[in-house]
């Protein structure tokens, strides 16, 4: 059942995630979006001098100044390096038959010149992509005066509506201390069922900046993805 977002009210935004809609049973997929969601809820305490600079275990650095952001990812990760291994990538995890729309929606920047596009192939080897993330910053074109939050939410909307996707969610959120949305959808491409999962991020100079996982298979990148959040930085 589709869940259509409304706008939130700006008083709502710190206080906690406004979801509209209607769900079914607590299957698998279910609970592994509330604990995404009850962790993007939770505002992050920063330890140390610097934030975000150091490591835990399994982590490498990814992103640059041109993307405009910067991310601890898994270290299996692996940058995508050419136009060729991102059609391919974004063919092993559903997009094979999607039209210019959902591209646009689901990997917002995808392939640009100022865009850092990884793929996660998986615990097994040979298996191909099993999700794409990509980062990537663009001017935002909010009108004048306009709170980032809704903002940022009318965009979501916009991305909901070019999916004509069938299961769509957003929340507010925070990262790097800066405005934020969550963004679910679930969309049917060709024969297959996407599920695109998003940080939108209002950044200094009139930018949002994106950070976008794709897959076919959302129950385990679900809380993975609400666990990159503490980890993100949005570049000056």
């Amino acid at each position: 059942m589709k869940r259509a977002p409304a706008l939130m009210a700006l008083s709502a935004f710190a206080a906690a995630l406004a979801l509209a809609g209607c769900s079914s049973g607590p299957s698998s997929s279910s609970q592994a979006e509330q604990a995404m969601y009850s962790a993007a809820s939770h505002p992050i305490h920063v330890t140390g001098s610097v934030a975000g600079s150091s490591l835990r275990a399994g982590q490498r650095w990814a992103g640059s100044t041109a993307s405009g952001l910067r991310m601890a990812v898994p270290v299996r990760w692996v940058t995508i390096q050419s136009p060729a291994a991102l059609h391919r990538a974004l063919r092993q995890v559903g997009l094979g038959q999607a039209s210019a729309a959902q591209l646009a929606a689901l990997v917002p920047g995808r392939g640009s010149g100022s865009s850092v596009d990884l793929a996660d192939p998986g615990p097994v080897s040979g298996s191909g992509a099993q999700a794409v993330i990509s980062l990537n910053c663009s001017p935002d074109h909010f009108p004048p005066g306009t709170h980032p939050a809704a903002g940022l939410t009318t965009l979501a909307e916009s991305e909901f509506t070019a999916l004509n996707a069938s299961n769509a969610q957003i929340g507010p959120t925070s990262v790097d201390g800066r405005p934020a949305v969550l963004v679910y959808d679930q969309a049917s491409v060709g024969t297959k069922t996407v599920t695109g999962l998003q940080y939108a991020i209002a950044a200094p100079g009139g930018r949002a900046c994106y950070v976008t996982l794709v897959t076919e298979k959302p129950v385990p990148y679900e809380p993975a993805f609400g666990a990159l959040r503490p980890a993100i930085r949005v570049m000056p």
